[in-house]
């Protein structure tokens, strides 16, 4: 955005609607270009390309949804972000904007209000924390200062888009929250690393699951023989758990992934295979602009170690470069670690060059072992502030805690 507003490109097929939201753009500080002809709005734009694309959705010869499907294929104009602007507040077209690429969906007559909560909020990705824990939830004094539960985050877009990673014990948490938002259909997609207890056994509580109405996809890898539907139902089978997966009242669907890139909804997600028993995907978000990766369990070898991997450091190292935050398997010191070899988890000394190689704007120290306690946990934080400082590194390390979200 120029320093005096955006420049925004308006298509609108009605001169009253076009001269009402220019007023009202113009006046607060936006310079505003438009035209009544979805037919020739293309070439227009191309001529001098705007910052931010305005499109009515009901229009002749051309709507708004074809017109914002033609500019996300234009390679001058698909980078530029377009807000749909329509007097009809269905949730199915806001679900069509967003597969179509658009940015933002607002309801016209609309205030200047509404038109900064959606731009301010377009591009951005809100990480909330739920799970931070590893093998075993730890809910006891002395333990639970950063939080008990086992893995879960959560990732929520400017549309209240979700992406959930993980599903341990921490999901319950963000299961109730998200209850309490009732009345409203969800649509969300939940990425599994791996079908170990504590990234799985919170699934069967996530109440979403059992609303009619709303639509889940989840994403894992098969495990050998056993496809992934099979790993993730089978612990509802009537004998580990009483309520099995034919309750669902949700659209309830499962994906079969691999090292391979997904786009869902204008969001990129990268996976990767990583260091850990059987098969553990990574995880990398972009969107906007902005970048998060869900790096859990992985082994990080030392370069001293015989079993050392330094082709596998780099090509990690890539995967992550440049995120903005970078969650990773942080479960031991280094005092600690070789007695833990083989059990696919990291020690921090071997974190910290990670994201230093990576130049990640943040590290998260996830995944604590059950034996740690809170002051154990603090001084990880303490450790890595030192160890990334002696490297010169401009990377931050955090101690995320349950319950608290921030923008990424």
């Amino acid at each position: 955005m120029s320093a005096g507003g955006y420049n925004i490109f308006m298509v609108d097929d009605s001169e009253t609607a076009l001269g009402f939201a220019r007023a009202l753009l113009v006046e607060a500080g936006h310079h505003v270009e438009m035209t009544t002809d979805p037919t020739t709005a293309i070439d227009q734009m191309k001529k001098a390309p705007p910052e931010l694309i305005l499109l009515d959705v009901m229009m002749p010869k051309l709507n708004g949804f074809e017109l914002c499907a033609m500019i996300q294929k234009d390679p001058v104009l698909s980078d530029i972000p377009v807000i749909m602007a329509s007097a009809k507040a269905y949730e199915s077209d806001q679900q069509k904007a967003r597969r179509l690429g658009a940015s933002g969906y607002i309801v016209k007559p609309f205030s200047m209000e509404q038109f900064n909560a959606v731009t301010q909020s377009m591009n951005s990705m809100i990480v909330s924390t739920w799970g931070v824990r590893g093998t075993l939830p730890m809910p006891q004094e002395g333990y639970i200062r950063f939080g008990g539960h086992t893995s879960c985050y959560s990732l929520q877009f400017s549309d209240d888009r979700y992406l959930v990673f993980d599903a341990g014990t921490g999901i319950k948490s963000l299961s109730n929250a998200l209850m309490k938002e009732s009345g409203r259909r969800l649509t969300l997609d939940m990425f599994i690393t791996h079908p170990h207890w504590d990234h799985i056994n919170g699934f069967p509580f996530f109440a979403p699951l059992y609303v009619p109405g709303n639509e889940i996809r989840v994403y894992g890898a098969r495990q050998d023989d056993t496809d992934f539907e099979t790993l993730l139902t089978q612990q509802m089978d009537g004998v580990y758990f009483p309520v099995t997966a034919r309750e669902f009242g949700s659209h309830v669907t499962f994906h079969e992934i691999g090292e391979q890139v997904l786009e869902i909804d204008n969001i990129r997600v990268s996976t990767l295979l990583l260091k850990h028993p059987g098969h553990c995907l990574g995880y990398r978000v972009d969107h906007g602009g902005r970048s998060l990766c869900y790096i859990t369990d992985n082994e990080l070898y030392p370069p001293d170690s015989e079993f050392a991997d330094e082709e596998f450091m780099g090509q990690l190292a890539d995967f992550c470069r440049g995120t903005n935050v970078l969650i990773h398997d942080s479960t031991y010191f280094d005092t600690e670690y070789p007695r833990r070899l083989h059990w696919g988890h990291s020690s921090l000394s071997q974190v910290c060059r990670l994201a230093h190689m990576a130049e990640a704007e943040r590290l998260w120290i996830h995944h604590h072992d059950p034996d740690q306690n809170d002051y154990d946990i603090q001084c990880k934080l303490e450790f890595c502030t030192e160890m990334l400082e002696g490297m010169g590194s401009s990377t931050q390390p955090v101690l995320p805690r349950e319950g608290r979200s921030e923008t990424v």
